[in-house]
């Protein structure tokens, strides 16, 4: 299930209706205590004042693991504010509205007609296990029907957004009065998918079928590399997904990356500290955010 492996790291928006009828949680084998990776990111050059903690996520969690440190509530009390990838999430009906605007297309082929005849069983099968009406699907672009049919697989097992790290550090910032900003929009971070060519697109689709007997398994790897800290597993994990495409590697993460640098290299040209809380895979391999920021003439120091 790498597809979903790279999705879980990359995409905040994939679970929009994650939260929606999940069915009971399976048993997972995770590590229950853990220190995911974070790093501390000061300026060396004029003008380079401020300072940013940066913290790779994963959208989702079981509930019972503990996945804060000491280190990394100091970091977030020494935080002024709170930067993750999208705010406006917890307003599903106009994160649908946004959704359905860019998925939906007239003129779509059927979506068995867009994967291999030797495929269509299983994506038959896929459906079946879902809410997702077939003619729903069928008016869908690829892209937002692979991700529908990925969110779906994450809801089997019984996991969902609301429980995510994002929203534990936008309540405990929330509650702290600090401001919450966003790299993102719900549209922008979409249309990254919504530009993909056809053939990516489609791609991501096979993915999806080919890769849907194994999310328990492929789950539990993925998360317990993000509590571990293990960063060339979440690598290995991630970049054998769909990001092993050059040209959906592009468009999904080297792009995106490039943009959050330069944003953020603009918030340390002014006093304060930044918690920043993104997608694991953004901070990992590479073309990771703070490799980039190091090449601005940033120190990074791997504090976790």
């Amino acid at each position: 299930m790498r597809i979903t492996l790279s999705l879980l790291s990359l995409l905040a928006a994939l679970l929009l209706g994650a939260c929606n009828n999940a069915p009971d949680p399976v048993t997972l084998n995770t590590v229950k205590t853990g220190t995911p990776a974070l790093w501390k990111v000061t300026g060396t050059r004029p003008g380079q004042v401020g300072t940013a903690y940066m913290f790779g996520t994963i959208h989702i969690l079981p509930d019972d693991v503990q996945w804060r440190t000491p280190v990394l509530e100091a970091a977030i009390a020494d935080s002024d504010r709170l930067v993750i990838e999208v705010l406006g999430l917890d307003d599903t009906k106009n994160a649908g509205k946004i959704f359905s605007r860019l998925a939906v297309s007239p003129g779509q082929e059927r979506l068995d007609a867009r994967v291999e005849p030797a495929l269509r069983d299983d994506l038959d099968r896929i459906i079946d296990a879902t809410n997702i009406p077939e003619r729903s699907l069928n008016r869908m672009e690829t892209w937002a029907a692979a991700l529908s049919l990925a969110s779906a697989q994450t809801r089997g097992l019984g996991l969902d957004s609301s429980g995510g790290v994002e929203k534990k550090l936008t309540a405990q910032f929330a509650e702290s009065g600090k401001p919450i900003e966003a790299l993102e929009t719900i549209e922008s971070q979409l249309g990254y998918f919504d530009r993909l060519p056809e053939a990516q697109q489609r791609k991501m689709l096979t993915s999806v079928i080919e890769e849907s007997s194994d999310s328990r398994q492929a789950f539990e790897q993925l998360f317990n590399a993000w509590m571990t800290g293990d960063l060339d597993q979440i690598v290995t994990l991630t970049d054998t997904g769909i990001l092993i495409d050059p040209k959906t590697r592009e468009y999904l993460l080297v792009i995106r990356n490039q943009d959050w640098a330069e944003q953020l290299n603009k918030r340390l040209q002014k006093p304060g500290t930044s918690f920043v809380a993104v997608g694991a895979a953004h901070l990992a391999g590479a073309d990771a955010v703070q490799d980039m920021l190091a090449k601005r003439g940033y120190k990074i120091e791997k504090i976790q």
